[in-house]
């Protein structure tokens, strides 16, 4: 009964919001990808909200139809859903006078509602984007594995291209006018290369053969820049983005080397998207914010989720500034979710890659304390200190207490009752800043308090 409930709720939430796309027309921007899809999101309606009528939605089978209809749920109870369900009739304009509208087009399962193939059933992007391929939300994809016989790293790879090949239907299977993918993936590669497709082709990558490719990379505590070399008329463009505010990882080159493709594609000049982009462009909350903490600290801000390729990239970033600045490094590293069979593999490959760059690590989560502790303790000697919390709160408590000083510290850990944010709320030096940490809505402190965080 749940299901079909359920079910006839997307059906119906998925009538109006196609009725009003319909109504309206706007030129869809979708995107995909496992790392990075709200970044660029933001990163994209920053430059073009400059210049036209813009709105963005995502990234769900629900959050797609909500946003298109202009609504957002507050806690998530059966009278707000019948209070959605009530005013989505009368919510079919919201998208008057839009020109392009941006979606973050995440998907979590092989199979429908939480699928590529049900998201297209909803909308087909002119401009389709393909960031990045990792096993986030592996777990829902063990079941494409057939083969039992496989090894923990084989039944990985497979789980891998299985979810590529779910994503970059994207590109393949929307008949978008424009697709633009990196090049560098080739999770992404094998699956878009060799087939018959009727849209153009873009791609970014560190290769000078692709459309934008990449130049140094430079970040210290007083900002980060990029520089791109873009492909113009048969030469190769210099192009530098440079946000002296914000500390940024590597990987977010290609955040911005999409963002410049389709700049390009909507007819906006390279210097018209360097002056939006550096002007506007914000990381999303809990995704790459920086705050003063107590005790002199630096707090890098990435609470909202984590995989093992975004803490990749967060460990490589924090391991540049500490030998530029000498500062020790603390990492508040929570569970990585949802990750199924292939958990034990991912948190031990993390585990290797803080030796030599953290100084104090502090886990939460029964994850982190299964799979990283005891690789960790074998290498004990290199860390000043490593202590296990079975939840942020109590991570936050000894932290406030008990904070190095003078030190950079990055958190990072999966929303999926972890929710880190808890125990950097209690290191911030400025109480202020707890509004721009991420998930303090309403609705998800009822979450927390449900799950006993």
């Amino acid at each position: 009964m749940r299901n079909f409930i359920t079910s006839s709720t997307l059906s119906y939430l998925r009538h109006f919001a196609k009725k009003a796309l319909k109504k309206h027309q706007p030129i869809i921007i979708g995107i995909a990808g496992s790392v990075g899809k709200t970044s660029t999101k933001n990163a994209i309606e920053a430059i073009l909200k400059d210049h036209f009528p813009t709105k963005s939605v995502g990234n769900s089978e629900t959050g797609i139809p909500l946003g298109i209809l202009g609504m957002k749920p507050h806690d998530y109870s059966k009278a707000e859903w019948l209070k959605l369900c009530s005013m989505a009739p009368l919510k079919t304009d919201f998208l008057e006078g839009t020109k392009y509208l941006i979606v973050e087009m995440g998907i979590d399962e092989p199979d429908p509602p939480k699928n590529m193939d049900y998201l297209l059933s909803i909308l087909k992007p002119e401009i389709a984007l393909s960031l990045n391929i990792s096993a986030t939300h592996s777990m829902q994809f063990d079941k494409t594995v057939k083969d039992k016989k496989l090894s923990d790293e084989e039944k990985l790879k497979e789980v891998v291209t299985n979810i590529a090949f779910e994503d970059t239907k994207i590109i393949t299977k929307s008949g978008c006018r424009i697709g633009i993918y990196n090049a560098d993936d080739t999770d992404i590669t094998n699956q878009i290369n060799g087939k018959e497709l009727s849209n153009s082709l873009l791609t970014f990558g560190s290769k000078s053969t692709c459309d934008v490719s990449y130049g140094l990379y430079r970040v210290s505590l007083k900002g980060t820049s990029f520089d791109y070399f873009v492909k113009s008329n048969d030469r190769r463009e210099e192009f530098n983005l440079t946000f002296p505010h914000h500390i940024l990882p590597r990987e977010y080159r290609e955040v911005f080397a999409a963002t410049i493709l389709v700049g390009l594609q909507v007819g906006l000049n390279l210097e018209q998207i360097k002056i939006s982009l550096e002007k506007n462009y914000e990381p999303p909350k809990g995704r790459a914010s920086m705050f003063e903490g107590i005790n002199d600290s630096i707090i890098i801000d990435s609470t909202y989720n984590a995989s093992k390729a975004s803490v990749f990239a967060f460990l490589d970033l924090v391991d540049i500034l500490k030998k530029e600045t000498d500062k020790p490094v603390i990492f508040l590293f929570g569970d990585m979710r949802e990750l199924g069979d292939e958990s034990r593999i991912e948190h031990e490959e993390v585990a290797k890659k803080l030796i030599g760059i953290v100084d104090y690590l502090y886990l939460v989560g029964p994850q982190t304390r299964e799979y990283v502790l005891p690789i960790i303790q074998e290498n004990e000697k290199e860390f000043r200190e490593v202590r296990w919390f079975d939840n942020s709160i109590r991570a936050g408590e000894y932290l406030k207490d008990n904070l190095p000083k003078n030190t950079i510290v990055l958190a990072k850990g999966s929303q999926n009752t972890i929710f880190l944010e808890m125990a950097v709320k209690q290191i911030l030096k400025d109480k202020k800043d707890i509004k721009n940490l991420c998930r303090q809505e309403g609705s998800w402190q009822s979450i927390k308090a449900s799950k006993n965080t």
